[in-house]
């Protein structure tokens, strides 16, 4: 981008782990005000939530099941088992969840 002269606004959350230690070049950082990020990404505005809701209703239930059958160890799974999981948990999330959190955040109405 500098061999290019172009410049751009980087807009970030205030997460400790997005702050550099530099002065980045033909790059303008903005951070949002503490407790912002919920009103303007919409994926914090409940869709994660939602999500993760929908995973962990699935993983206790995954316990329960394997609890009943008797086995050892209830919250093992590979890779893929919570790979299909959580396929699972984001299908579940509705369009009107997510055209609800685009609305609150007001990006697109």
């Amino acid at each position: 981008m500098h061999a290019q002269n172009r410049h751009i606004l980087l807009s970030i959350n205030n997460f400790s782990g997005h702050f550099i230690n530099y002065k980045p070049t033909n790059i303008e950082l903005n951070y949002f005000k503490p407790n912002l990020t919920p009103f303007v990404q919409p994926l914090d505005a409940g869709i994660i939530r939602c999500f993760k809701a929908h995973y962990r209703n699935s993983f206790c239930q995954r316990a329960i099941d394997k609890d009943e059958k008797g086995e050892a160890d209830i919250y093992s799974m590979n890779l893929k088992e919570a790979m299909m999981m959580a396929d699972e948990a984001w299908n579940a999330v509705t369009m009107e969840t997510i055209q609800h959190c685009w609305k609150h955040t007001q990006i697109q109405l």
